[in-house]
């Protein structure tokens, strides 16, 4: 309640957000080096005190390096909640925080021990830390612009097990678009 509090402007009314952004996906952690776009829907609602629970889904294609003449891909969707804290709400610019679980699904192609190209699929929970920024040219028009570092939204089978999967390096995401606020 103390962070709710300290974090955000005085109590407001109820209000309702939609947006739809893209941008990129850029994988800066493995070996891949993959990039590619990404599109991501949210529509939720936010309480008097700035804080929002919603429904977000993402979508991303993206292509790595190229081994053995197969460029190599990590891709997914993923459809969860969000939960977004907002920041200076009375202003023209509202900063905002935000975590995101939800359920991916994964079809990264990849090599093989015997360097063979394999397209796998798996799903499994995944997570992302999101900061974020409304700028309002209106009472109901914005626009938002995020970056978000996700993890598990690519998941790859196990060497040592391949009962198991195992969660790709994180990757982050630069997300700008328009925002809906009713």
């Amino acid at each position: 309640m103390l962070a709710l509090w300290a974090g955000t402007s005085a109590a407001g009314p109820w209000r309702g957000y939609a947006s739809v952004t893209t941008g990129f996906v850029l994988d800066h952690t493995s070996g891949i080096r993959a990039m590619g776009g990404a599109l991501q829907l949210y529509v939720g609602a936010e309480t008097p005190f700035g804080l929002s629970l919603g429904l977000v889904g993402e979508g991303a294609e993206t292509w790595g390096a190229t081994i053995n003449g197969q460029q190599l891909q990590l891709d997914y969707q993923s459809v969860g909640l969000e939960m977004r804290l907002r920041f200076l709400r009375d202003g023209g610019v509202n900063p905002w925080v935000g975590l995101r679980v939800a359920q991916s699904r994964s079809t990264p192609l990849t090599l093989d021990d015997l360097g063979s190209p394999r397209r796998m699929l798996n799903a499994g929970l995944s997570t992302a830390v999101r900061l974020g920024l409304d700028a309002w040219l209106g009472d109901h028009l914005g626009i938002t612009a995020s970056t978000a570092w996700q993890w598990c939204d690519v998941r790859v089978d196990s060497s040592m097990s391949p009962s198991l999967d195992e969660c790709a390096k994180p990757l982050h995401s630069i997300l700008l678009g328009p925002t809906l606020r009713f």
